[in-house]
């Protein structure tokens, strides 16, 4: 599936793409996203009646939201591969801590959006959660987003660090370099919401899981400030 993609990807010909062929872990990388899916949907309950039914059909929204963080950290990780590939030992060692954050996402990914779906639908879905512990369940699952793009800011560093070796031209040194920029906005705002979570729940349970939510907002400006800028400076660079 990984070269069936590359095949049909827009490619920027400013860029030699070295893992157009899929290696060995980028394979086993596969195999675990399946993994986390499979889990995933095997972890939704079995409507017995029509109303387990339609409380099944609520957890629809809440299966796509950890569908979707799946798929966007896994193409992260496609995006990369493709450029430097993971013949590296340090790369490799690195991979196998994404693998084991990957799997270790899949429940509290899942725990997190089914609590959203009693939130909104009002569902009575089993998740059993005090009100005093949503804070720590935001730190929870702050603490697995920061630690998947630490690793893939990681990645990025490894890659720059091999710049010589991998014969990086101008322009891959500094789509590098902005990489390393947008990993960081990445890990830093779950890192954030953490610490603001933590602080706020000193004094209201109820403050800190608000704070700590909204502080994830901060992607939207960060994100569109980062790709202004990679754009302008992108456009410098001759095809």
């Amino acid at each position: 599936m990984r070269q069936e993609i590359f095949k049909n990807r827009q490619h920027d010909p400013r860029i030699n793409y070295r893992g157009g062929s899929a290696s060995r872990m980028d394979n086993l990388t596969d195999a675990v996203f399946g993994i986390a899916i499979t889990l995933l949907i095997f972890n939704l309950s079995n409507p017995n009646s029509f109303s387990d039914l339609l409380t099944f059909t609520k957890t629809l929204p809440a299966f796509l939201i950890s569908i979707s963080f799946l798929v966007l950290i896994w193409k992260e990780h496609l995006e990369f591969s493709e450029v430097y590939t993971l013949n590296d030992a340090r790369l490799t060692i690195l991979n196998k801590v994404f693998i084991a954050l990957v799997i270790f996402y899949v429940y509290p990914l899942r725990f997190l959006t089914l609590f959203l779906t009693n939130l909104v639908f009002h569902t009575d879905i089993q998740v059993s959660i005090g009100g005093d512990q949503v804070p720590y369940l935001m730190v929870y699952y702050g603490f697995v987003a920061f630690a998947l793009y630490l690793v893939l800011y990681l990645f990025y560093r490894r890659a720059y660090s091999l710049k010589t070796a991998l014969y990086l031209n101008e322009f891959e040194r500094f789509y590098t370099q902005a990489q390393l920029q947008r990993t960081l906005i990445m890990f830093t705002v779950p890192l954030l919401s953490i610490l603001v979570t933590l602080f706020v729940n000193q004094f209201s349970f109820i403050w800190a899981s608000f704070f700590g939510g909204v502080t994830y907002l901060l992607y939207t400006p960060l994100i569109i400030w980062w790709h202004a800028g990679f754009k302008k400076k992108s456009n410098t660079f001759i095809d």
